[in-house]
């Protein structure tokens, strides 16, 4: 399994990214990013504008097999803070006992009509769990938090630590599953290949 994370997107100095925001598209490091990927695998992409767009843009250099949008992809829902003053958030914030070292909002904190990490981590871990993935290889164009939930599950390291990973634009994260009837011995049934590649 590839996973991508989408083409950055626009940023309003000040201000937490909107919800669905729109990737701005890079030709060069989008044809860069589709020589390096296996033609006709199955694509897995969050509905979220910015991913669409990365994986339309992608397919002009590459061909698709079949492409799947998947709801479990999307990014952490930051509800009603998304789009808004990073200065008025950190208002509510800093209020919280608990803070991170390496993310803005702690992995249990739950935006107002949001959702936290920890459940962000829960749908990503339903959905490698009940998704076909080891047919062939598939490509998984999605975001930086799903890519975290997903660091979290297959190396089975807690939510706190995996939310300071550090998962770039347009960049590779590479993992090998085997089936469940193969996992008969010690190591788990994911491995992780590489990252940000």
């Amino acid at each position: 399994m590839i996973m991508i994370r989408h083409a950055p997107t626009a940023i309003k100095k000040g201000f937490l990214p909107e919800d669905n925001a729109p990737a701005v598209l890079d030709s060069k490091k989008i044809k860069n990013l589709a020589l390096s990927l296996p033609a006709n695998c199955t694509w897995h992409v969050s509905p979220l504008k910015r991913t669409v767009q990365t994986a339309v843009a992608l397919s002009a250099y590459i061909t698709a097999g079949e492409i799947r949008i998947e709801e479990s992809l999307k990014e952490q829902n930051f509800g009603d803070w998304s789009g808004e003053k990073i200065s008025d958030v950190w208002e509510e914030l800093k209020q919280n006992k608990n803070q991170h070292n390496y993310s803005f909002i702690c992995p249990e904190t739950s935006p107002p009509n949001g959702e936290n990490f920890l459940e962000q981590c829960k749908r990503v871990s339903f959905w490698l769990e009940n998704t076909q993935l080891i047919k062939s290889t598939s490509i998984v164009i999605t975001h930086s938090g799903t890519i975290r939930a997903t660091l979290s599950h297959i190396l089975k390291i807690e939510p706190d630590i995996a939310i300071g990973i550090k998962v770039s634009h347009l960049k590779k994260t590479t993992f090998e599953i085997i089936p469940e009837d193969n996992d008969k011995n010690r190591g788990g049934r994911f491995r992780l290949l590489g990252i940000n590649e």
